[in-house]
């Protein structure tokens, strides 16, 4: 009675044990590649902050040098009417 139930059942398990291996394997390809994709996004993230900070410290600069010229413009502009 066993064997025949072993000979019944166990093209059913082996099936169902493939089954699970195959849907493990696709799990695990699908979390490979949303990993990879979040290492593009991330790369691509570290990137356009750092474009960001330069750009940022470029305007700083900028505004540093018109603070400049217009103290020196205002100095000038006092000098001249003290005179």
């Amino acid at each position: 009675y066993q064997r025949w139930e072993l000979k019944k059942f166990g093209p059913l398990l082996k099936k169902r044990m493939d089954q699970k291996e195959e849907k493990d394997k696709r799990e695990d390809n699908l979390s490979l590649k949303v990993i990879e994709e979040l290492k593009t996004k991330i790369t691509d993230l570290e990137k356009k902050i750092n474009l960001l900070i330069e750009e940022n410290t470029a305007l700083k600069i900028k505004v540093a040098r018109m603070e400049e010229r217009l103290i020196r413009n205002a100095k000038n502009k006092v000098k001249r009417n003290k005179a």
